[in-house]
């Protein structure tokens, strides 16, 4: 049987290099970085039109810095997919695109599903509604996954780490925390989101369009740093504080869990604590014996 050729775009970032590790063996891979591929400066035509499948994992995702440089955002998250979408279309090319569960604007009290209406709150957020508008209005072959909250192995390309990392880097610092206790989401490790889209290759999957790519469950951003700390074995004490108290920038979604029911059809997602267990095996901050206790 032939393999399917699959081209990664931003395949050494944190999902993009889980991405290159899973499909490695299973397909035709083809890989460019960001710098290999430069969305603000390359042509679509650099990208190879005899491909079946593209994985877009390019974002601009600073969502604060994403403020102060919104025709930055749109470029990388809206534009560029408008393109992407046309050639995938006239190349008839299957096209994963990621987005974002801040495309919601956190007013509801239970998960999100696919068919909700998005009402992004920050640039980030609508830069990345209006490229998924662009793949379903330009495209008929398209799997937009919705994701939150990120970590993976490698860390976020232009964040240096991610949430997980952090927390850990500033316990050891001795650095006081205070986490915000009343924003709600789903933390999700890219090694489970690369293992659902190579679940769709793999089986050939058509059933396209939007689903929602996220681990089980759902937590605050301090049940998140405690169960950190707890499965890491880390004696460190955690303030709270609340979302109003903690300022950022750009608004974020007090609530932005997604239901991930529809996805479960073709790959059920772990729940986040385990999902973040394995993380913590794989990155050495917890032995293998520890997992099964």
């Amino acid at each position: 049987m032939t393999k399917a050729k699959v081209l990664v775009l931003g395949s050494n970032g944190q999902l993009g290099s889980d991405l290159v590790e899973v499909l490695d063996r299973e397909v035709e891979l083809i890989k460019f970085t960001r710098k290999e591929f430069n969305v603000e400066r390359d042509s679509i035509d650099k990208l190879p039109e005899k491909v079946d499948y593209i994985i877009n994992c390019i974002s601009y995702h600073k969502t604060d810095e994403c403020e102060d440089y919104p025709d930055k955002s749109f470029k990388i998250n809206s534009s560029f997919v408008y393109e992407l979408s046309k050639f995938c279309q006239k190349n008839n090319i299957t096209l994963f695109h990621i987005s974002t569960d801040y495309v919601f604007d956190g007013a509801k009290e239970n998960p999100y599903k696919e068919e909700d209406e998005p009402n992004p709150l920050n640039i980030y957020g609508l830069s990345k509604f209006a490229g998924e508008k662009a793949v379903q209005n330009y495209m008929d072959k398209f799997f937009i996954f919705r994701v939150s909250s990120l970590f993976g192995k490698v860390g976020a390309s232009g964040k240096g780490g991610n949430f997980v990392e952090t927390m850990i880097r500033l316990a050891k610092n001795g650095t006081p925390l205070k986490v915000v206790a009343d924003q709600y989401m789903a933390p999700t490790h890219t090694l489970d989101i690369a293992r659902a889209i190579r679940q769709f290759i793999i089986n050939n999957i058509k059933d396209y369009g939007i689903y929602h790519c996220c681990n089980s469950g759902s937590c605050s951003w301090y049940e998140f740093t405690k169960k950190i700390f707890e499965l890491a074995n880390i004696d460190y004490p955690v303030s709270k504080t609340t979302y109003e108290e903690y300022e950022t920038k750009a608004r974020r979604p007090k609530y932005s869990v997604l239901d991930n029911s529809k996805i479960s059809k073709y790959y059920k997602m772990k729940n986040w604590e385990d999902a973040l267990a394995e993380y913590l095996k794989i990155k050495g901050y917890v032995k293998a014996q520890c997992l099964n206790s």
